[in-house]
């Protein structure tokens, strides 16, 4: 009799087990579905941007005026790709908030703590890109002025192709999730690892 109960149990355990990996695969692949347009034009966005950069960079080695950089028009132009950015950013966690609502929380795909600091970053990025338009109107005539502005100008390039990054760090979760791992077996294998 006992025999009987742990195998219906194993049963119950076993069916609810594959429908709730068919649940999440299913949320995967709608996920992706909607994400995919986003990632293909923040790709094309971050790819006009490091070629912005790469002319950033030639006019740099070429001993250009930081201030003719900023003269030049191509930190607006940078700006704009910034604001593009954030909106695809804005959309990728908006279709992220629904997919990890349709997971349950012991998927390795459910972690709605990246929500709060993806918003995070992207209301950083948006303050800093905002000011690039203020800080390349207060340049003026003072070249080493100029030229720190430009490694600000920089740094804002670097965060802002962070930002299409998290895209594709948020899929790592998948191939765990497809082994039909949950979060405790994640972090039973992670201790027994530490403790080896």
């Amino acid at each position: 009799m006992k025999l009987i109960k742990h195998s219906v149990l194993l049963a119950v355990l076993t069916t609810s087990s594959f429908a709730s990996l068919a649940g999440n695969q299913a949320a995967i692949a709608s996920f992706d579905a909607k994400t995919l347009p986003i990632t293909e034009r923040s790709q094309v966005i971050t790819d006009k941007q490091l070629a912005l950069m790469e002319e950033f960079n030639r006019m740099t080695e070429a001993q250009t005026s930081a201030i003719g950089m900023f003269k030049s028009g191509k930190v607006q132009q940078l700006q704009q790709l910034g604001e593009q950015t954030l909106v695809e950013a804005n959309k990728f966690v908006d279709e992220y908030q629904i997919f990890l609502s349709q997971l349950p929380e012991t998927s390795t795909c459910y972690v709605p703590e990246n929500v709060t600091e993806y918003q995070r970053m992207i209301a950083e990025i948006t303050e800093a890109n905002s000011a690039l338009s203020t800080l390349a109107s207060s340049v003026g005539d003072d070249e080493m002025g100029a030229t720190m502005a430009m490694l600000n100008v920089q740094m804002h390039a670097g965060r802002i192709s962070s930002l299409v990054q998290m895209f594709q760090m948020v899929k790592m979760c998948y191939m765990t999730d497809a082994m039909g791992l949950t979060k405790a077996d994640v972090e039973r294998r992670k201790a027994q690892q530490n403790n080896n």
